[in-house]
């Protein structure tokens, strides 16, 4: 892994705390933050022959692990190691989401090229249904697949946020917003691909038949220039409010003070945000290239997905949650309560069963994969 996340780092402190296996993670050093505590961590080297001759050794070369899981099919250092013959039982990590066109051709080509490659894996952990009808579609064995679903703290974000929404009327007010107005609620960059101007115009559209709303935005990025001369154009002004970047421990914040959370990306494989807002108690409105809406966001159960694009729709969805006041509530809790099912504790359990299959391979005497133990593969 490149560096640790908030989504990783509390996940390995409690495989770490739970003692069901054994863990170690490999990092680049690159620890700014606190979330690589608790659990055994090796830092890997910088520089990418160092780094390569490291990860060989330790990882593969050694067979001291029963599995070694890697990130993804995207880096080029982990397939060349993949590449290279060992014993070492591997596993990879992924989040592809197959819901972006894409040439027929490049498809092909794609497919022809993973097949063989995905050979050299025991054991495949998609982090939701869209990634794990990726890998049946390449003729995965659903034997080899371990869901590793995307989960956040849910635990310390509803907590955090059981604690800002005391103070609701008070941050509304700072911010120049009335207590009773709806609050919708984005959090992303203000990058193209994370589509902020197509929530500015959303908003829009939903603002004129619900003057009493507000529109929250944290992040930062090239795009801000744009979107504030969109809001002058478009005199939203007084009711957006760009309050730029903010740290995870604050995003609570801004989750708990709002009525419904919005991502609008045009291309985003999961969008854990979405986590995030479900674990604090809020409806869901996510495109339809958001990943995890696939798995997070059930149709009028705890939010509305709508097409990329059709801001239109966009407006309709926030329209149908803030035409009553108790459809908002109501569909918060569901988020909360669907959001148990996607906890560190399923991951855990999914590990732990990946193991069992890796060890039981070995104990009858064949290399995970179907390798006789002792041939290279």
């Amino acid at each position: 892994m490149k560096h640790p996340t908030q989504m990783d780092g509390p996940l390995f402190a409690n495989i770490q705390r739970a003692g069901l296996f054994d863990l170690t993670v490999g990092y680049s050093p690159d620890w700014d933050i606190p979330v690589a505590e608790g659990y055994r961590c090796v830092p890997c080297p910088r520089r990418f022959l160092q780094r390569m001759s490291f990860l060989y050794h330790d990882c593969l070369a050694s067979e001291k692990y029963d599995l070694v899981i890697i990130p993804g099919y995207a880096r080029l250092d982990t397939n060349l190691l993949a590449l290279a013959p060992h014993r070492q039982a591997l596993g990879m990590r992924l989040d592809t989401a197959p819901i972006y066109p894409e040439p027929r051709w490049k498809s092909w080509c794609k497919g022809m090229v993973l097949r063989r490659f995905f050979h050299r894996f025991a054991a495949f952990h998609p982090v939701g249904s869209l990634a794990e009808q990726f890998l049946k579609g390449l003729k995965v064995s659903p034997s080899k697949i371990f869901r590793y679903p995307y989960a956040v703290d849910n635990a310390y974000l509803a907590e955090r946020a059981r604690h800002f929404v005391k103070g609701r009327e008070q941050w509304l007010q700072a911010l120049g917003i009335q207590s009773k107005a709806f609050v919708v609620l984005g959090v992303l960059k203000f990058v193209p691909r994370e589509n902020p101007m197509e929530l500015l115009k959303g908003f829009h559209l939903f603002h004129e038949s619900f003057p009493d709303s507000a529109l929250i935005l944290v992040g930062a990025g090239p795009l801000q220039k744009a979107m504030e001369a969109h809001l002058t154009e478009s005199k939203l002004d007084g009711a957006v409010r760009l309050v730029g970047y903010a740290k995870y421990s604050e995003l609570p914040k801004w989750y708990a003070i709002s009525n419904v959370f919005v991502h609008p990306a045009k291309k985003e494989s999961w969008g854990v945000s979405v986590n995030e807002a479900m674990a604090c108690g809020l409806p869901v409105v996510a495109s339809s290239s958001v990943g995890s809406s696939y798995d997070l966001v059930h149709e009028g159960v705890n939010g509305y997905q709508y097409l990329t694009g059709d801001i239109k729709a966009l407006a309709d969805c926030l329209a149908r949650i803030a035409s009553r006041a108790d459809r908002g509530r109501e569909l918060g809790e569901r988020s909360r309560h669907l959001i148990n099912a996607w906890d560190f504790e399923a991951t855990m359990k999914s590990l732990e069963s990946a193991l069992h299959m890796i060890r039981s391979e070995i104990a009858y005497g064949a290399a995970p994969g179907g390798v006789t133990r002792g041939q290279q593969n």
